[in-house]
């Protein structure tokens, strides 16, 4: 009898020893994927202006996760604004459309994009080191593709150079904007938006560093299908991280990284005039509950740290500051 009871009590401790372990295990695991990541973000996808226009002030439609924005005034306004954003999140880099006013103030943090000038005037700009992309490219909204011989020179440009570039792909705009928006965004189509459009420049300059921007939602397969092909694609995730329910936005890049691409997925606002939304694509991407802190890293920061070629002095520089 005596035995007995002391082999049930063995047995006793034994199952709670292995009940206590399961339960830390599944704490660790779950507080490593609610661990929100605080270190330098590098965004590929940001907007400066030389000059006020018609989006400024603008209120932001209603997006598809029932939330709007309200514009910045004017051009000083928003780059207080946006400036502001980077010092709040640690943004350590990012690439600036139209940023060169930007660098003068901030010639650690921008690196200068543009792609709405000729070509010889892009080559002069990045020989005297105010061009570091093209980007972004946005035949989109007047109806050309990727392959059109109009946008063919502009990607042998970027491999001459050895330069990414970054082309846009849905979803460009605010939903429903060439109903709402018809004097900025009358010309979208959605029929032009594949990504597979990029295959033809790709094969023929098989050395371009590509990113498209706004992540190719919700051509995910297509999307899929051309990063299995060629390797030197990679996605910043601007747009999606603020125009999508959440639940809409892991799906994508669940599925992007389920397939093997965790480690091509870059971190991007596409902040316009609605400052407020670096905060928001921030915090999306944080509380994507199925990305560890690791995986949080290499979205915000490591991707895209290897997409510029950074050096390992100043990767270290920036995580060490």
């Amino acid at each position: 009898m005596k035995s007995q009871i002391t082999t049930l009590l063995v047995l006793f401790l034994l199952a709670t020893s292995c009940t206590n372990e399961s339960k830390n295990k599944a704490t660790s695991s779950d507080s490593e994927y609610s661990e929100k990541y605080s270190g330098p973000i590098i965004d590929m996808h940001i907007h400066g202006y030389t000059q006020n226009g018609g989006m400024f002030g603008l209120t932001h439609p209603t997006t598809l996760r029932g939330e709007t924005y309200q514009g910045a005034k004017n051009i000083e306004e928003h780059q207080k604004q946006t400036i502001s954003k980077f010092h709040e999140h640690n943004v350590v880099k990012a690439i600036v459309t139209d940023g060169h006013e930007w660098y003068q103030d901030n010639p650690d943090i921008v690196l200068i994009a543009d792609a709405d000038e000729p070509l010889d005037t892009l080559r002069k700009k990045h020989e005297l080191g105010k061009l570091q992309a093209i980007a972004e490219m946005a035949p989109f909204y007047a109806g050309i593709l990727a392959d059109d011989p109009s946008q063919m020179k502009y990607f042998e440009l970027a491999q001459e150079l050895g330069i990414p570039v970054g082309f846009h792909i849905f979803p460009g705009g605010p939903n429903y904007g060439i109903h709402t928006l018809p004097e900025i965004l009358g010309g979208m189509r959605t029929y032009n938006a594949n990504p597979l459009q990029l295959e033809k420049a790709l094969a023929k300059y098989p050395n371009l560093k590509l990113y498209i921007m706004h992540g190719g939602w919700p051509y995910i397969e297509d999307l899929k299908a051309l990063m299995y092909a060629h390797p030197n694609v990679y996605v910043d995730i601007a747009v999606t991280n603020w125009i999508l329910p959440q639940e809409e936005f892991n799906k994508y890049l669940k599925s992007l990284i389920d397939a093997g691409f965790g480690n091509r997925i870059m971190y991007g606002t596409d902040q316009m005039v609605w400052p407020q939304v670096i905060s928001i694509g921030i915090e999306t991407v944080n509380n994507a509950d199925f990305l560890t802190r690791d995986q949080k890293e290499d979205i915000f920061f490591d991707n895209a740290a290897e997409f510029l070629e950074l050096s390992e002095a100043e990767i270290t520089k920036l995580k060490n500051p």
